[in-house]
């Protein structure tokens, strides 16, 4: 439609004008004999139009038809496929009018038109409607242009149609991917005509999809402006309004990725309207929307600003304080007061104080917490520990309920606050693992039960998600990615995720831990690992393919989904650290239980065949290192062990080695005369210290019951590069611990196989021993000394007895 509708003659969905008898239409007129008279005729008039001009006349007779009781929905697609999409695409677009009439006609009928079937999903998603998203948006945008003074209907339409098509999936896709947020944004910070349908509209497409929403290039500066828009009226209101901006901003905010907002304008704002409102005498249902407010501003940023400064009040830890007193007071009445569905009708609440608290745990053993005095912190603690007892007890009847009435966790929202009670317990337990220790015991069963079914029952959909494995193409991977990501209810939450924290402490614990042997604990983390390597295995060769292509050609993923990918990663290796850790203590703690455990051997192959895929250094370094010291642990308690002619055991055992090997040089310190930790350590040596501490003694060990490691190590050339290292260097240059650890590998080699000796002494381990008063490897190399000496004094001896026997024997 260009410049009129007067000459144009047009069919609607590109068929003929014209009549005939063809069967395709006499089924049509036998499928329409059911529509009531008035629908029917309409339907002639607009099929017998033979320009646009008699079918845009037809088309005021439709609203009318459409609100009456006798048109039904298949009545409401017989009209719209007479009036045709393209013919209401083409007037939305159309700009031009006949002179005298107003200049936004056409598009006024044809919003007209469609406002009449906003109930038909069908209309509403159809690609010619979604095609002219931008037309509507242009228009609710322009709203306080003079031209729509007279024809106000026309924006009232346009958002009763955009509200129609956001009610989908498909039309919430179309309406993102045509910048619709932008539109919403700008209309609510210039307060543009009727900004409240606006307001309405974004805050029901930001709670279904989340994150997508602002992943266009101007997405976070429309969100940081919107923020300042609603958190500076929040810091001024003093009516009930205020308390209703409580949820606007917490929507908003839960929609936003995690960032960290301590620069931004809108912060101290935000701070100054929770402030009035916790500090002054409120209801309940007043002052609970703050305190989701606030679980939501830590869930999207931390728990720094809570503590931060307030220059205005000057009550830097009172505020930290009665946000967290509060929490825990609403969690104790809630969970020891009400039946489980009572409960539910509380649970958004409730939840909203668990992310206070959980982030408050998080903070107990930081510097930050030396703002509070003794007292405050001891009140805290108290107050912490009673809501802890509420919980145990609560899952304790929870677990003694579900005994007989298992229905309960057939649904799913019971289960995911369940599930969010137990990363709160789990949160408590891996900072304070002595409260409570019988009370913990009684529950441990049922929360990694149900931990452990989370994890089953969610593994599958997550792994199915991974590229390279559900889908056949990375396309594929991002958008279905996306959508599980704004859809996050379709998922089981991964409780077991969060309990891996407080298993390292429960299992160095002799009730508990006989407890999690009994439950089989070792299968379970056998198999959580290897779900978690392939997650971080799939997003790692993901990540790799991503960097080709942008290396390759100008076209990447977009940035969201590489920070998911990197964010899934790091959330995995941390997984697997943990898990080695706990695997770790446990051998350790029962090795008579786990000598003959297969399970064990299984997880030492698996290290074998992983492990080297990994290199040692940067991020993945300390689950490196992890990886290297559980298998040397596996391979020195249990009873099994792999074939010498197994290739993935040598290929592990250089890990081993590149891992020890590589910690320590001279040559990056001055003058080569300090041995120093390398500088891909040194970043990480406080996790990886006692893990290259244990390495050492642990393959020290090993030594004894693997005999060809001895050649093989010595073969590799790191034994002397010890020696040699250890001759650069000043005695006061090394700490006394690193070398004592080497003094014990040494002689462990040399006590493997006499041998050694002869190749440590061509590199000066005598003068090493000298200078640096290695007293017990000077004494293993002195002993096998003296059993060479004996040995060659045993041949001589023989030597001289054999002739003189001869010659008796020729006397005689």
């Amino acid at each position: 439609m260009t410049t009129s509708l007067t000459t144009t003659r047009m069919a609607s969905d590109g068929s003929q004008a014209g009549y005939s008898n063809s069967p395709s239409e006499t089924s049509a007129t036998e499928s329409r004999s059911h529509l009531c008279e008035p629908v029917r005729k309409c339907i002639k008039v607009l099929e017998k139009a033979e320009t646009d001009t008699e079918r845009f006349a037809a088309l005021f007779l439709v609203p009318k038809l459409v609100k009456t009781g006798d048109c039904d929905k298949k009545a409401r697609m017989h009209l719209v496929e007479a009036i045709g999409y393209s013919f209401l695409a083409r007037m939305l677009r159309s700009k031009d009018t006949p002179e005298g009439c107003s200049p936004r006609m056409y598009q006024s009928v044809a919003l007209s038109v469609l406002s009449c079937f906003v109930a038909d999903e069908e209309i509403m998603t159809n690609p010619s409607v979604l095609f002219n998203l931008p037309e509507l948006l242009d228009i609710i945008g322009d709203a306080d242009n003079e031209i729509f003074e007279d024809n106000l209907l026309l924006i009232n339409d346009a958002y009763q149609v955009i509200m129609a098509v956001v009610s989908t999936q498909k039309g919430r896709l179309a309406f993102i991917s045509n910048r619709g947020i932008h539109y919403l944004c700008e209309i609510n910070v210039k307060q543009t005509f009727q900004c409240e349908d606006a307001l309405k509209l974004i805050l029901n497409i930001l709670t279904l999809e989340g994150h997508k929403c602002w992943h266009y290039y101007s997405g976070p500066e429309d969100f940081n402006n919107l923020m300042v828009k609603f958190c500076r009226e929040f810091s001024i209101l003093q009516d009930e309004l205020k308390f209703e901006l409580c949820d606007v901003i917490r929507t908003i905010l839960r929609s936003f990725p995690k960032s960290n907002f301590d620069d931004e304008a809108w912060l101290p704002w935000l701070q100054k309207g929770l402030h009035d409102i916790l500090f002054s005498k409120i209801t309940k249902k007043q002052r609970d929307p703050a305190m989701m407010l606030v679980a939501s501003v830590i869930e999207v940023s931390d728990f720094e600003w809570c503590l931060t400064d307030n220059s205005e009040t000057q009550e830097r830890s009172r505020f930290f304080l009665i946000i967290l007193n509060l929490a825990t007071i609403e969690v104790i009445m809630l969970l020891e007061e009400l039946t489980l569905d009572e409960i539910m009708a509380n649970s958004e609440l409730l939840v909203s104080c668990y992310y206070i608290i959980e982030s408050a745990v998080s903070y107990m053993a930081s510097d930050r917490l030396l703002l509070l005095d003794h007292g405050q912190r001891g009140q805290l603690y108290t107050a912490m520990k009673n809501g802890f007892a509420s919980i145990l007890r609560f899952l304790q009847e929870l677990s003694e309920t579900l005994g007989n009435q298992t229905h309960h966790l057939e649904d799913q929202q019971k289960k995911y606050f369940v599930c969010a009670t137990i990363r709160l317990l789990g949160a408590w337990l891996s900072e304070e693992s002595m409260a409570m220790r019988e009370e913990v015991c009684e529950i441990l069963p049922f929360i990694l039960t149900l931990s452990n079914q989370t994890f089953e029952t969610q593994k599958l959909t997550k792994l199915s998600m991974l590229p390279g494995r559900g889908y056949t193409d990375s396309s594929d991977f991002t958008e279905s990615n996306a959508m599980m990501q704004g859809q996050g209810a379709q998922i089981t939450p991964d409780t077991l995720r969060f309990l891996l924290p407080a298993l390292c402490h429960l299992i160095s614990e002799e009730p508990s831990r006989q407890i999690l042997i009994e439950m089989k604990i070792q299968e379970i983390l056998y198999a959580y690992l290897s779900y978690h390597w392939t997650i971080f295995d799939s997003y790692k060769k993901w990540l790799d393919d991503q960097a080709e292509a942008e290396d390759s050609a100008d076209v990447a993923e977009p940035f969201y989904m590489i920070d998911n990918a990197k964010f899934e990663m790091v959330n995995s290796k941390y997984a697997m650290t943990t898990i080695c850790n706990i695997l770790m203590n446990l051998i350790v703690l029962e090795t008579k239980a786990i000598e003959e455990e297969q399970i064990f051997f299984h997880l030492l192959k698996f290290i074998m065949n992983t492990l080297p895929s990994l290199e040692n250094n940067g991020e993945v370094l300390v689950l490196y290192g992890n990886l290297v010291v559980l298998g040397l642990l596996i391979l020195q308690k249990h009873k099994r062990r792999p074939k010498s002619t197994d290739y993935s055991i040598f290929r592990y055992i250089q890990a081993v080695v590149r891992f020890l090997w590589d910690a320590h040089n001279c040559e990056e310190a001055r003058e080569e005369e300090e041995l120093v930790v390398s500088a891909p350590y040194i970043e990480h040596w406080n996790d990886l210290i006692d893990l290259w501490y244990l390495g050492m003694q642990v393959l020290s060990n090993v030594l004894q019951t693997v005999p060809w490691l001895t050649d093989f190590i010595v073969d590799s050339g790191w034994a002397q590069e010890i020696v040699r290292t250890l001759g650069k260097v000043r005695p006061s240059r090394v700490e006394r611990g690193t070398l004592s650890a080497f003094e014990d590998f040494l002689s462990a080699l040399v006590r493997g196989n006499s041998e050694v000796a002869a190749v440590l002494k061509e590199n000066g381990v005598i003068n090493v021993c000298q200078l640096h008063k290695m007293k017990e490897l000077s004494s293993v190399l002195q002993g096998v000394e003296a059993e060479k000496k004996s040995a060659l004094q045993g041949v001589e001896t023989e030597k001289k007895s054999t002739p003189e026997k001869d010659a008796s024997n020729g006397k005689e």
